[in-house]
């Protein structure tokens, strides 16, 4: 059984906390350009200062990242996904409840983690077009201790650039938490209210 502690939180995202730390601090100006390796690039750049600031409460950090995740990433399209094949076998009221769950847990789950950037270096590279209207875009993380972390942005163009999946290692991210989310809801028998008790558990309710 995977243990509540852990949901949202494969081991590859311990990773991803520190790339998307990146985007903490985004202006709103920065999301207008239509370059898909400008947008990952500007919003790296124009965060990190921000990051530095411990005078931060948590609660601000939770303000500004459910803002950056609205903005910068195609939420309820990666909600959709990570949910699966149990989206449609999901109530309408429990598709709404879901819906507003994982934002909430994302928010909690890695806004609390913001703290600890140490000024890793983000390192931008190059954009290799999947169709007309999605984009990978190439990075690297270097720690602090050298070692260089292989980071894939999917980023699709619709009326504005929005994330929907990131790569980490070669592991997507979207496909790990449908999997782990799966793995839940068969472990209480099929049933999505056994997933929703879950989430609600980990953000405290």
């Amino acid at each position: 059984m995977i243990p509540i502690r852990y949901l949202l939180i494969p081991k590859p995202c311990l990773i991803l906390l520190t790339v998307l730390a990146l985007l903490l601090a985004l202006p709103q100006s920065v999301t207008a350009t239509d370059n898909p390796s400008d947008f990952i690039r500007i919003v790296g750049q124009n965060a990190i200062n921000s990051l530095t600031n411990k005078e931060i409460t948590q609660a601000k950090r939770e303000d500004l990242f459910r803002k950056i995740l609205h903005r910068t990433f195609e939420l309820r399209l990666i909600a959709r996904f990570a949910l699966g094949r149990f989206w449609r076998r999901a109530s309408k009221a429990q598709q709404i409840e879901y819906i507003a769950l994982f934002e909430e847990f994302i928010v909690k789950a890695y806004a609390a983690r913001f703290a600890d950037y140490k000024g890793e270096n983000f390192i931008v590279g190059k954009v290799r077009n999947i169709n007309e209207r999605d984009h990978i875009v190439q990075s690297e993380v270097v720690l602090k201790n050298g070692r260089k972390i292989v980071v894939h942005w999917r980023v699709r163009n619709g009326k504005a650039l929005k994330i929907i999946d990131v790569l980490v290692e070669g592991v997507s991210m979207a496909i790990t938490q449908r999997d782990q989310f799966a793995a839940i809801i068969n472990q209480n028998g099929g049933k999505i209210a056994g997933l929703l008790s879950a989430l609600n558990k980990k953000i405290g309710r």
